[in-house]
């Protein structure tokens, strides 16, 4: 197809090749890199304009979604590789990767909606599997009230999905079919066109006067960090931590220090006997008002003490998930960071991608750069991305709840820490504009019915002369005058 995709039963389809005993075709690009067609575009500027009001795709590739289309005016009948949905809430995920598995099997993801436990199952129909029964009805009802039904580069074969146009032609609307080869349906079209279908939409395109959409893809990248003060023995152990790990797993499974004895205690000093007295003597509650001085003597003692954090690069669908779009990244620090000797790294591989560094006291803030190196289905010019992130020291290390018990910082199996920041970036990675190409496909129409109308002529002469050397019947007797 137009966009990279092999189709099934077109002239060189995977079925058709099949049943000829050829060598199946090749994927142009993969379903995660492919980028919408002049058609999928087209769709979107009719539909942009009110001319279309309803979309119901038999693909999976997602295009339709990639290219702008709004999903509440889309039906995808045979489900969507990139996407999945609830058991319990039926609530739908689109992603920017492929699922591992079809026929609504289980993800190993959850529903993230606030309440709901369910789990994620993928949202693609197997051979034994019913068409969703909400976008089915809305694709029959949208039918049924359409002036025109346009059906685009389908063979019309696949029941019930086949004679859903044919409800437009018993309500009264016309039916017109774009596609290679013959359908069962064309005798009950008002019009079908054997014709590719970016060279119909180019006219279509230009004679209504409407401009195709260009595409643009956005790819988003989270950043996120946790960060605690550390004692100078801690400090030491990190630091042989952090310069034994050389290799890539062992930098992502080296996680920031976490203290489970609750409370650190102030520095000796930090605090006078006077201010902890006065503290004492107006707080109603004497054990209260000691908690509170201590925690401000460890807010204070904070910009004299060293501390660590761990910095983490991740899919915003979840740490885990893949980044298609990413390589790698490297991560580098700038000023008073670097000065102080924070070293930079690349990191690759499985993720969520962490570093892990230890700051000196007196380094109240690092920044840092990190560039990602994206994949060759980037387009050119944009295969390099680059984006600043700023981590603070921590104020304290971890408070003490008031009647002086220690919060325990330990965590459920399975819960992950809350990260003490995060930003989500984004960046364009590929962008397409589709006028020179309808440009060019308009031309070689042009040229070739210009070419057809020459030869039309020269077609006709053998058959002028073959007419005139035929001997011309005598009229009967009984003929009338």
């Amino acid at each position: 197809t137009a966009a990279g995709i092999p189709d099934f039963r077109g002239p060189q389809g995977v079925w058709t090749l099949q049943r000829k005993g050829l060598p199946l075709p090749k994927l142009h690009t993969s379903f995660v890199y492919a980028k919408p067609s002049l058609t999928h575009q087209a769709l979107l500027g009719l539909m942009q304009s009110g001319k279309l009001q309803y979309i119901c795709s038999q693909n999976v590739d997602s295009l339709h979604l990639r290219s702008g289309v709004p999903r509440s005016q889309l039906a995808e009948l045979h489900g969507n590789c990139f996407a999945e949905r609830c058991k319990k809430c039926k609530t739908e995920y689109v992603r920017d990767f492929e699922m591992d598995t079809v026929g609504f099997k289980q993800t190993g993801r959850r529903c993230t909606k606030l309440g709901c436990p369910g789990m994620l199952v993928d949202h693609i129909l197997d051979w034994e599997d019913a068409l969703p029964p909400a976008e089915l009805k809305a694709t029959e009802q949208h039918a049924s009230s359409a002036g025109l039904s346009l059906c685009l580069g389908t063979s019309l074969q696949i029941i019930p999905a086949a004679n859903l146009p044919l409800r437009t032609v018993r309500s009264g609307g016309k039916l017109a079919i774009v596609n290679l080869q013959a359908t069962p349906k064309d005798k009950k079209a008002h019009c079908v066109i054997h014709a590719r279908v970016d060279e119909v939409m180019s006219v279509i395109m230009q004679q209504l006067d409407i401009p195709i959409p260009a595409y643009t893809r956005t790819d988003r990248v989270q950043l996120s960090h946790t960060a605690k003060l550390t004692s100078s023995s801690s400090q030491q152990q990190q630091h042989a931590e952090e310069d034994s790990s050389d290799n890539e797993e062992e930098q992502q499974r080296q996680q920031a220090p976490h203290d489970t004895n609750g409370v650190s205690r102030p520095e000796a000093g930090a605090a006078s006997t006077d201010s902890m007295q006065k503290a004492s003597e107006t707080a109603a509650d004497g054990k209260a008002g000691s908690m509170a001085a201590a925690a401000a003597a460890a807010i204070g003692s904070a910009s004299s003490s060293s501390w660590s954090f761990t910095l983490c690069i991740s899919s915003l669908h979840g740490l885990s998930c893949p980044l298609p779009m990413v390589a790698s990244a490297s991560v580098s620090f700038s000023g008073a960071a670097a000065a102080a000797g924070l070293k930079p790294r690349q990191l690759s591989g499985q993720l969520p991608w962490r570093l892990t560094r230890s700051c000196p006291a007196g380094l109240q803030q690092v920044a840092l750069q990190v560039q990602f190196a994206l994949v060759e289905a980037a387009d050119e010019g944009r295969r390099s991305a680059s984006v600043q992130y700023v981590i603070d020291q921590p104020q304290q290390v971890d408070q003490q709840p008031a009647g002086g018990r220690p919060r325990s910082t330990r965590r459920a199996a399975g819960e992950q820490q809350q990260p003490d920041g995060s930003q989500v970036f984004e960046f364009v990675t590929q962008q397409l504009y589709y006028t020179e190409r309808q440009q060019q496909l308009i031309a070689q129409l042009q040229a070739s019915a210009e070419e057809s109308r020459r030869a039309a002529p020269a077609a006709a002469e053998p058959a002028a002369a073959a007419a005139a050397g035929k001997p011309r019947k005598r009229p009967s007797s009984k003929s009338s005058a």
